[in-house]
């Protein structure tokens, strides 16, 4: 999607919903990003498009579930496993995306 200088440090911003295969609309506010840090490592970063900001949560093994079966295989490569919280469905985007990109 581009770059983003953050404090000196470049970062790789990513749109999540076009690598997984959907349609990019554009929002109509001015987007967020959410930055991950790769891996100790590996001290690059990447950032993620997203609609809107939402709260942080910590999400422990037991509410996490595999990957429904009905997903797209383009959705397979990003989606690691999935979360019930409550009457939400949370997915679980496996970290490894940033060093495929």
């Amino acid at each position: 999607m581009g770059l983003l200088n953050m404090r000196g440090q470049i970062v790789t911003l990513i749109n999540l919903a076009r690598l997984m295969g959907y349609e990019y609309a554009a929002p109509k506010e001015r987007p967020a990003c959410v930055i991950l840090k790769n891996s100790p490592e590996n001290p690059d970063y990447a950032g993620f498009i997203i609609d809107r900001p939402g709260s942080v949560i910590d999400v422990e093994d037991s509410f996490c579930e595999p990957a429904p079966a009905n997903i797209t295989s383009q959705e397979a490569r990003f989606i690691r496993e999935v979360a019930r919280l409550d009457s939400r469905l949370i997915v679980i985007i496996s970290r490894d995306i940033i060093t495929e990109q």
